[in-house]
């Protein structure tokens, strides 16, 4: 059992680590998103910097490694508590790729892609709920915010999860919190301080 959660933490890593975003950035325009827009290696600096259709396919692309994590773990016959460990790694990969020496994206296409897998019915209200917060505010980041808080209050009461589910799924996306706080401007400049 522990060999499999090595190899299934191994291989989701390496498939959160592979770098959509920066790759269509760079070979479509030349762009390196560590040093433009935001400085982030997600979908989002795609899409300020290339225009929607880039930003989209680099989302979509981002999501199909969550959701690739997922049915990796499954393939090894995980089932939660242990396939948690599968989206953990491809959300680490992503925001710490090994071939960008660790300056990725924020995770959250990567994470719904994951979750996806575990409760499609819960992510697809979540999106939905994402859709009516940006007509209402017109903000990405209210949307994207509101709509994901509100994951573990839709599996629990309307796809009636586990408690114990629902609490594992508010740690995962804390996850997401994390990565953000690491990406704020004086985290940028301890980073390139000490060359990480």
């Amino acid at each position: 059992m522990v060999t499999y959660l090595i190899i299934v933490a191994a291989i989701c890593y390496l498939l959160g680590s592979i770098p959509f975003s920066f790759l269509i950035a760079f070979y479509g325009r030349g762009i390196d998103l560590r040093y433009q827009g935001e400085g982030n290696v997600g979908a989002r600096n795609v899409w300020h910097l290339m225009g929607k259709n880039y930003g989209v396919v680099a989302a979509l692309l981002d999501a199909g490694k969550g959701y690739g994590a997922y049915l990796v773990g499954r393939s090894f016959n995980l089932d939660l508590p242990w396939l948690w460990i599968a989206g953990v790694a491809v959300i680490l990969g992503h925001g710490f790729p090994l071939f960008l020496k660790g300056r990725g994206g924020k995770g959250a296409a990567a994470a719904l892609g994951f979750l996806l897998g575990l409760n499609p019915f819960g992510v697809l209200l979540s999106g939905g709920l994402m859709g009516i917060f940006y007509l209402i505010s017109k903000n990405f980041h209210i949307a994207l915010g509101g709509g994901m808080a509100a994951i573990p209050f839709l599996w629990l009461f309307l796809c009636h999860r586990s408690l114990e589910e629902t609490l594992s799924t508010i740690g995962f996306l804390l996850l997401l919190g994390v990565k953000r706080l690491i990406d704020e401007p004086h985290m940028k400049k301890i980073r390139e301080i000490s060359g990480w």
